[in-house]
């Protein structure tokens, strides 16, 4: 199973990051499940939690950070993509990260079927990559 975690600060935004996250998984037949999370500083613990309880074979963390008057854009950023990264090794399982970074909303819309993409499809994209390689090679086919 794919965990999809969906930060609710901008909820409009994340909303669409799943649906993108979710089209691809269905594409490729893999189950998932969707839990909702404050921010994208809370999706380090509440995979770890979800890790616990539930057969994962990946996860994709959807979240939209956008730049107001102070630094902690920034921290928020920075920090959530560190912890995520982190968890990713001790857990070994991929995790997508579709966490928009962005200054302004334009940029979110921009993000999420817009000219830069969809980083919702991407994330989940990276995570069925992740997991052919881990295929291939317990295979040894690599």
């Amino acid at each position: 199973m794919i965990l999809i975690l969906q930060s609710l600060w901008n909820s409009s935004i994340t909303e669409k990051l799943v649906e993108g996250a979710i089209r691809v998984l269905n594409q490729k037949e893999l189950a998932h499940r969707v839990i909702q999370v404050p921010g994208a500083l809370e999706f380090p613990l509440a995979l770890t939690w979800a890790h616990k309880e539930l057969p994962l074979k990946g996860a994709i963390a959807c979240g939209a950070v956008i730049k107001g008057e102070t630094h902690h854009f920034e921290i928020v950023a920075n920090e959530s993509a560190r912890a995520l990264t982190d968890l990713s090794v001790n857990l070994k399982i991929p995790i997508g990260n579709a966490i928009l970074a962005v200054y302004h909303l334009d940029q979110a819309l921009e993000r999420i079927g817009g000219k830069h993409g969809h980083k919702g499809e991407e994330a989940a994209e990276a995570v069925v990559l992740m997991l052919d390689l881990e295929k291939q090679l317990k295979e040894k086919k690599i």
